[in-house]
This record gives structure tokens, sequence and C-alpha cells, in this order.
């Protein structure tokens, strides 16, 4: 006969329970921990998106194709000292300054006449270099580093090396740069300088700044804020003037991520935002805004008209927004081919709208104008008076514009 004695383990339920009660503390740590880190992670990454915006958000357009030549009007473009190549520098800008044609490579400024024929090359060593134009001049800085520089064609006509980190640079008709950058004591800090170098103003700022633009008469600039509330980004246009301390005004928050902020020939201000754009007066009240139904692929702006791209994944369609001066009544063009780039021709009150086989431009009340078919496709591309400049992957091509 056996006997079997049961174990008493009456004693020992409190200890399990709190084993129990242990474990599960532990888990919870864990996951709160693991949390924490994703969020650190999260937050430097916004961070760093921030710090080199300028490399991304403004043009939306990046990729390589590569092509054949182009043709117009039965001739190649191939001729004459076209097309340029960039052998070991596809991640090349391009830019007009003065009527010319500027190349940034990742070692070198080119300038070209019209034509192509080679006028200078000048050669930089910035990490992550970028271009801004306007007018006679051009702004070369390094995004993420110290250094910047004023050219014109003819030469360069300062270099500059910076305290902090930059953010991003922005360039005036008259060779004016405001330079935002990273600073310890503060959200970012906005430098001025003038044509000759000379720092004119500063401003420590306690919010970041998204983008600027110059005042029409240069003696201040619209600056736009971005801030984080309740999970919504919210943008705040400012003005500024280089003679004074306090803001002149600032508008109420717009609930988007600014993209790009522009002064209008009306004496307006735009504001391209990711979510949606407006139009505010001089004193800072919004006056029209459109919120996009699509996802935003790409924005231009130029006099008072703004050319808004949006994109459809669900019916892979493309759509061209005008806004003549209002957001109140959009003109919108669709297109079922995919929508490369665009660009605003004041003269024509035209938007010139390039796919990947055709161009064509569409005046201001989304008529069609004119087209011109072209034999493969390119990134974008820049137009400088009658001749078009096509962006390919390790080319720039030529184009006549005058039949569009």
């Amino acid at each position: 006969m056996n006997i079997r004695f049961r174990k008493d383990t009456s004693g020992t339920k409190p200890a399990r329970q709190k084993n129990i009660y242990a474990k599960r503390r532990q888990k919870k740590q864990k996951k709160v921990l693991r949390q924490g880190v994703w969020l650190l992670l999260l937050a430097v990454v916004i961070l760093v998106l921030y710090q080199r915006r300028d490399s991304w958000m403004p043009r939306f357009t990046s990729g390589g194709v590569r092509h054949q030549s182009v043709y117009n009007s039965g001739q190649p473009s191939g001729t004459g000292n076209f097309p340029i190549y960039m052998y070991h520098d596809q991640d090349y800008q391009f830019g007009a300054a003065a009527g010319k044609l500027l190349v940034l490579t990742d070692s070198h400024l080119q300038v070209y006449e019209q034509d192509g024929t080679p006028l200078a090359s000048r050669q930089h060593t910035y990490g992550n270099a970028m271009l801004r134009t306007a007018g006679e001049y051009a702004l070369i800085y390094e995004n993420g580093g110290t250094h910047l520089r004023l050219e014109t064609p003819a030469k360069t006509r300062f270099e500059k090396t910076l305290a902090d980190p930059i953010i991003f640079g922005r360039i005036s008709q008259s060779g004016m740069i405001a330079v935002v950058t990273t600073a310890e004591t503060c959200a970012c800090k906005l430098t001025v300088f003038n044509a000759k170098g000379q720092q004119i103003y500063t401003r420590s700022c306690v919010e970041r700044l998204a983008d600027l633009t110059f005042h029409p008469d240069e003696k201040g600039c619209y600056a736009v804020s971005i801030y984080t509330a309740d999970g919504t980004m919210h943008s705040v246009v400012h003005s500024y003037s280089f003679s004074v301390v306090t803001d002149l005004w600032a508008s109420q928050p717009l609930d988007t991520l600014a993209i790009s902020v522009y002064n209008t020939s009306e004496g307006n201000v735009f504001l391209l935002g990711d979510t949606m754009c407006g139009f505010l007066d001089g004193e800072g009240k919004l006056l029209s805004s459109y919120v996009y139904p699509d996802v935003l692929k790409l924005g231009r702006f130029e006099g008072n008209t703004a050319a808004i791209l949006l994109r459809n994944e669900e019916m892979h369609t493309d759509s061209l927004v005008i806004l003549n001066g209002t957001a109140q009544s959009p003109v919108i063009r669709e297109y079922t081919k995919n929508v490369k780039d665009i660009s605003i021709v004041n003269e024509k009150e035209a938007v010139l709208v390039q796919m990947r086989k055709q161009f064509e431009t569409v005046n201001v009340y989304g008529q069609m104008l004119a087209a011109m078919p072209v034999t493969d496709g390119y990134d974008g591309f820049l137009r400088i008076g009658s001749n078009l400049y096509l962006r390919g992957y390790d080319r720039i091509e030529w184009m006549d514009y005058t039949s569009l």
C-alpha cells in the first residue's frame, strides 16, 4: 500500500503572488521604457529633419531617369554646347542669376551663358551645399554646416563662417542674405547680412522658423514659425523690420506645417503649407485659404499666382490647382499622367507643366494654350527667358520655349 503525503504549500501563496505582481511590474516598466525610447528616437529624427529641411522640403522633386536626346521643331537639342554632362555629380542643383545658368555640384559652382558656353568654374568644399538665386546674385551655404558665400556670375563677393550650424538661408534681389541657424539659448537665430557682407540684423527666436521672404522694399522680412499643440502642427506668419526689435505683426495660427512663404505683387503674403495654403493681407489677416483634398506634391508661387500640384494615390491622378490672387475660386485641371514639375510664367499669366513625354502651357483659367512632345522623361526644368533647361539624371539638356 502506497501512502502519498501532500506537501503543504499554503504558506508559499503570498510569496508566489508577490512574484507574479513583481513580474507584471517589470513587464509594464519594460513596455514603458520601450515606448520612451521610441518617442526619444522620433524626437531626434524630427529635429534632424528640421535642421536639414532645406535639403528635402522645398521642391518635392527628386530622383533620376536615364534619357535620350530632346527634340524640338525637328532639331535635336544636343547640338552646340548641350547636353552639359555631370559625370560624378548627379545630385546637382541649378538656378539663374543675371541671365546666366548656374550649376552647383558637390565640388564646384559652374557658370554658363544661356547657350551653354562655359564662363567660370569655382571650387567649394561645402558638405551638403545648397543653392539659392535671386536677381544678379547666388547664395551658396552649407546645410548643417557653418559656411556660406555670396556669388555673382562674375566673381565671389564674400565668404563667411558662422558660429552655429545653418538650418536654411535666403537671398534677396539686391544680394541681402538672411540665415537661420541653431542656437543654444533659443529655438533658432536669424541673422541678416547686406551685399557687402556686413551684419545688419540679428534676432533670437523663441519658436523654430520654417521659411522667410524679404519685404518688397527689403527693409524687413516675413518669417513663418512652427510649433506643435495637442498633436497638431501650427504655423504663424510674422512681419519683422530690420530696424525694430519687436514684431510688426503676427498672424493667427494656421493649422498646417508651413513649407514656404512669399510676398505677392499686390502687397499681400502667400503661405504654402503641407495641408493647406492661404493669402494674408499686409497686416497678417487671413484673406482666403484652400485645404488640399489630396496629398501635396509641390507648389510654386510668383507675382500673384500660386500653382499647387496634388497627388491622389488611389486614383493615380495628379491635379493642378491654380490660385490667381485668391484661394476662394481655385481653378483645377486633372491629369491622368504623372506631372513631374511646374513653373509659373508671369508674362503669359500661365503655368508651364512638365510630364514624362510632354510639356504644356496652361493659362490661369485652366485652358491649355500649347503643348510640345519630348522623347523621354526628366526630373525637372528651369526657364531662363526663351530657354528651357531640362534636368536629367547626369546631364542638362536644352529646349526652345518660344513655341510653348
